[in-house]
C-alpha cells in the first residue's frame, strides 16, 4: 500500500500499456486510456484511506497548490461562452488525473516509499531497455527520427523514464560504501556501465529537453550528495557529461541536437487586438508553416504567451485558451508551464504557480541541509533531482494542466514540510 506503486504507474505505465499494444498489432482505443487514468485513481483513493492521518497537518505547500487549482477552474468558468473548440472543457477533465492524484500521491509519501520510488524508476527502466531494442528490430523503415512504439512522439515518452532512471543510477552510485573489498567495486563498474547504456539511449532516442534536464538534473544531484568525497561527486558528473557528448559525436545525431544552437532573430510584429487568431500576426506564423523547425515554433509561442499576458495581465486569456489566440490552433499550449500560467491565468495564476515552486524548491533544499550534520538521505537527492529533471522539460514540452511528473514532487516536498519534525507513523 506504498503510493510509491501507483506514482510509478501514473508516470510510466501507459507507456508499457502502449508498448504492448504494439506489439500485438492491437488498435489503440480510448476506452483503454480511460480504463488506465480510472485504475489508477481507484488506486489512489485507496492509499489514501490508508494514509489520510497525514492530510492532518497542512501546510503553505498544500494552500498554495489548492489555491493554483482553484484559479485554473475559476479560470475555467469565467470564460464559459468562449468554449466554442471544446477545449477548456478537454483539459479541465485532466485535473483529477494529471494535477490532484498525483500531488495527493505525492503528499501521503514517507521517506521509504520515496527511496522506493527510485528503486522502481530504476527497475522499469531495465525492462524498457529490451523492449526498445526490440522495436528497433522489428522497424522496416528507419526514417530520420524513429517513432517508438509506432507513435511519432514516443521518444518523448520514453525518455522521461530514462532521464529519471539516470538519476536512480546516480543517486545509487553517489551512496555506495568507501569498502574497498571486490564485491562493491564489482558493484560500481555494474551500475556505471548501465549509466553509460543508459545515457547513449537517452541521447539516441532524442528527447532534447528530457536531455537536458536529465544532465542538469545529474549536476543537481552531484551536488545535493555533500556528505560524500568532492572527487567521486565530480567524476560522476563528467563521467555522465563524456559519455553523452561522445554519443552525440558518434550516434547520427547531431544535426537534430545542432537545431538548439542557432536563437532565432525575432521578427518585430504588430500585437493584434482581435478576439481569435494569432496575437502576433500572421507573419509570425511562418515556421509553422514551414513545419521543421520545431525549436522556431517554441521561440513564436513563448512570444506569443508573453504577449498575451502583457495584454491581459491580472486575469490572463483564459485556461486552455492559449491556442485561440495562437498560430498552433484552438487546444494547443505553449510547450512551457510558467509561461502559460501567466498568458492564460494572469499575475494570480502565474504567481501561484511560480510561488509552489519557490516553496518547493526552498523545502528539498532544507531537507537536504538539515541532514547535512548526519548522513545525508538518497530519497531527498533522488527527490533534488526529479524537481529539476521536471522543471526543466517541462519548460519545453509541458503544460501546467498535465504535468502530473512536477504535482508529484511539489506534493512531495509538501510531505516533507509536514514531517519536518519527524515522520509520524502511518494512519
Amino acid at each position: 500500500m506504498s503510493p510509491a506503486y501507483p506514482a510509478a504507474f501514473l508516470l510510466f505505465g501507459l507507456m508499457f500499456v502502449m508498448a504492448l499494444a504494439h506489439f500485438l498489432s492491437l488498435p489503440w482505443s480510448r476506452s483503454v486510456t480511460v480504463a488506465f487514468y480510472l485504475f489508477s485513481a481507484g488506486w489512489c483513493l485507496l492509499i489514501l484511506r490508508d494514509r489520510i492521518g497525514l492530510l492532518k497537518r497542512l501546510n503553505a505547500i498544500d494552500v498554495g497548490f489548492a489555491g493554483f487549482v482553484l484559479a485554473v477552474l475559476v479560470s475555467g468558468f469565467i470564460f464559459p461562452g468562449l468554449d466554442e473548440h471544446g477545449s477548456v472543457s478537454k483539459y479541465i477533465r485532466f485535473i483529477p488525473f494529471m494535477m490532484m492524484m498525483p500531488y495527493v500521491l505525492g503528499r501521503l509519501m514517507m521517506l521509504r516509499d520515496m527511496e522506493l520510488l527510485s528503486r522502481i524508476t530504476l527497475l522499469l527502466c531495465l525492462a524498457l531497455l529490451p523492449l526498445l531494442l526490440l522495436d528497433r528490430l522489428t522497424v522496416v523503415e528507419r526514417p530520420w527520427r524513429l517513432p517508438v512504439f509506432g507513435l511519432d512522439h514516443g521518444p518523448l515518452i520514453v525518455s522521461g523514464l530514462l532521464a529519471a532512471a539516470l538519476l536512480a543510477l546516480c543517486v545509487r552510485v553517489l551512496t555506495l560504501g568507501h569498502q574497498a573489498n571486490k564485491d562493491e567495486r564489482l558493484r560500481r563498474l555494474v551500475l556505471l556501465a548501465i549509466i553509460g547504456c543508459v545515457t547513449v539511449v537517452l541521447v539516441g532516442i532524442m528527447g532534447r529537453a528530457w536531455l537536458l534536464g536529465g544532465m542538469a538534473a545529474v549536476a543537481v544531484v552531484s551536488l545535493a550528495a555533500g556528505d560524500r568525497p568532492l572527487a567521486q561527486r565530480m567524476g560522476l558528473l563528467a563521467y555522465v557529461l563524456a559519455i553523452a557528448m561522445l554519443a552525440l559525436f558518434f550516434l547520427p545525431v547531431s544535426a537534430f541536437y545542432a537545431l538548439v544552437l542557432p536563437v532565432p532573430v525575432p521578427v518585430p510584429v504588430p500585437i493584434t487586438a482581435t478576439d481569435f487568431g494569432p496575437i502576433l500576426g500572421e507573419a509570425s506564423c511562418q515556421p509553422f508553416k514551414d513545419g521543421i523547425d520545431s525549436v522556431a515554433m517554441r521561440w513564436v509561442m513563448y512570444r506569443e504567451a508573453w504577449a498575451m499576458f502583457m495584454q491581459n495581465q491580472f486575469w490572463g486569456v483564459g485556461v486552455a485558451r492559449f491556442g485561440d489566440f495562437s498560430c498552433t490552433g484552438p487546444g494547443w499550449y505553449p510547450h512551457s508551464t510558467i509561461l502559460q500560467g501567466f498568458a492564460e491565468l494572469g499575475l494570480i495564476g502565474g504567481g501561484l504557480q511560480i510561488g509552489l515552486f519557490l516553496l518547493t524548491a526552498g523545502q528539498i533544499l532544507q531537507s537536504l541541509l538539515l541532514t547535512r550534520q548526519a548522513r545525508i538521505e538518497p530519497a531527498h537527492v533522488f527527490v533534488a533531482g526529479l524537481f529539476v529533471l521536471f522543471l526543466v522539460s517541462d519548460q519545453f514540452y509541458g503544460t501546467y494542466l498535465m504535468a502530473a511528473g512536477a504535482w508529484l514532487v511539489v506534493g512531495i516536498a509538501a510531505s516533507l514540510r509536514a514531517n519536518a519534525g519527524g515522520e509520524p507513523s502511518r494512519a
